[in-house]
């Protein structure tokens, strides 16, 4: 069967979807052009000619899944939401892209964990700024009167985010909905500090 010709703005975009399947597959500190070119059926020149060096290679797969975690916790605690409304949302859709789009989440789990002078400085300069984005619903949440005056924001979007990660480590460990939605509850009330004497909205 012949194979088909993409244009080069198509290839580059097939290309780093294997890209990131190869390192959701084999890891950031593992994936190779070989892996990429087996994936998308060309040969390894073809994505040497995309991505030169295998570190371009991770740079962009990187690009994409830094991108992506941007957005999604920037567009769940943003808006017109009520700030327990957007604490929830975030874990929420953690757990669900953990099953709809599991080569994006486990890339960014393998990226966290990858303590290496290649990609850690990057992935803390990343998380820096999601720790930003989330410090300003706590401060928020302060203002409104909904979180202890006490509450430390910085500290409370460093333990919240870290819920959110082991969340979509539940969800790829096989968890019920049912657990996945009481660890949700906890840390939303955790964060909170809500006590489990006071009813919070029933959107799980």
């Amino acid at each position: 069967m012949p194979r088909t010709r993409l244009q080069p703005e198509a290839r580059r975009a097939q290309l780093l979807q294997c890209a990131l399947g190869a390192l959701a597959e084999h890891g950031v500190a593992r994936a190779t052009h070989s892996h990429v070119a087996e994936r998308a059926g060309v040969s390894v020149s073809a994505v040497h000619s995309y991505f030169r060096t295998r570190e371009d290679l991770v740079s962009a797969v990187l690009d994409e899944v830094e991108a992506y975690l941007v957005d999604i916790v920037s567009t769940s605690l943003g808006g017109p939401k009520t700030v327990h409304d957007a604490l929830v949302m975030l874990p929420v859709r953690f757990a669900d892209d953990a099953r709809e789009k599991p080569d994006m989440l486990k890339v960014w789990l393998d990226w966290s964990t990858g303590v290496r002078e290649d990609v850690w400085p990057r992935y803390m300069e990343v998380l820096e700024n999601l720790h930003g984005i989330a410090q300003k619903v706590f401060a928020r949440g302060k203002r409104e009167g909904l979180l202890p005056e006490t509450l430390n924001a910085r500290a409370a979007a460093r333990i919240y985010l870290g819920g959110g990660h082991t969340v979509a480590l539940m969800q790829f460990a096989g968890a019920s909905r049912r657990e996945l939605d009481a660890l949700i509850e906890q840390l939303v009330r955790g964060v909170m500090g809500v006590g489990p004497d006071v009813v919070l909205p029933s959107d799980f």
